[in-house]
């Protein structure tokens, strides 16, 4: 019971120190989370916020970690919603959910998206808490891509309009898309990072000059990668 009693009461204090290091994100970016901001935060003094999170980036990655597993939950949410959505709508789903979660999450989708904490060069990259909460993230749209490929085949760019280096790459990366070519999945690339520039451009405020609301154009271009996947989806209004 003691030790139970332990267990709880540094899960509620981490959980503050999470809480504390999103509001500095929140109020100051990325550059506010220090870990002496954060003990200032909670009354703490930096000696003791060490016995939890030995470095900042040990403590951002956690963060991240967190971000991206609220931002999973809640798109998993959206499809729970209507279990019978056929593709093209679980398809519009997930887009519009990422681009509604970044317009109101905008501090902490520029951690997720703008930045590489930590550096994907590091040795032990993928072993993070942040990268694998990352991957769990990006399985909801390689599942859904895989599934649509799966379901009806879309056509692809052959493998000599993509290149030897790049097929070869993409081919590496079939077992984590259900299996498909590499044209296809250079397609659904394509498709993703259309989609995610065009979120980040607009969550940054890189829109405005043209769009202040991007919306309609969210719409029509989401309509167009439908299309090309070959899925019913309805025609922006």
């Amino acid at each position: 019971m003691a030790e139970s009693g332990r267990e709880q009461r540094r899960a509620a204090t981490v959980a503050e120190i999470k809480a504390a290091a999103r509001r500095l994100l929140i109020s100051g970016g990325t550059a506010a989370i220090g870990l002496r901001a954060v003990a200032r935060e909670l009354g703490l003094t930096p000696p003791a916020l060490y016995r939890y999170y030995p470095s900042h980036e040990a403590l951002v990655g956690a963060l991240i970690a967190d971000l991206y597993d609220e931002l999973t939950a809640a798109l998993m949410d959206l499809q729970n919603t209507d279990e019978a959505a056929d593709l093209g709508a679980r398809l519009y789903l997930l887009a519009n959910g990422l681009r509604d979660w970044g317009l109101a999450n905008p501090a902490e989708f520029a951690l997720l998206f703008g930045t590489a904490v930590p550096s994907p060069d590091a040795p032990d990259h993928e072993e993070t808490v942040g990268h694998q909460a990352a991957m769990r993230f990006g399985s909801l749209f390689k599942e859904l891509v895989a599934q649509i490929w799966h379901w009806q085949p879309f056509p692809y760019p052959p493998d000599e309009q993509l290149g030897v280096e790049l097929v070869e790459h993409l081919t590496q990366e079939s077992e984590h898309f259900g299996g498909m070519p590499a044209g296809a999945i250079y397609l659904s690339l394509t498709f993703w990072t259309r989609l995610y520039g065009l979120i980040c451009m607009e969550v940054f405020g890189q829109l405005h000059w043209v769009l202040p609301d991007a919306t309609a154009y969210f719409e029509a271009q989401l309509y167009e990668i439908g299309l090309a996947l070959g899925l019913d989806c309805p025609a922006p209004e």
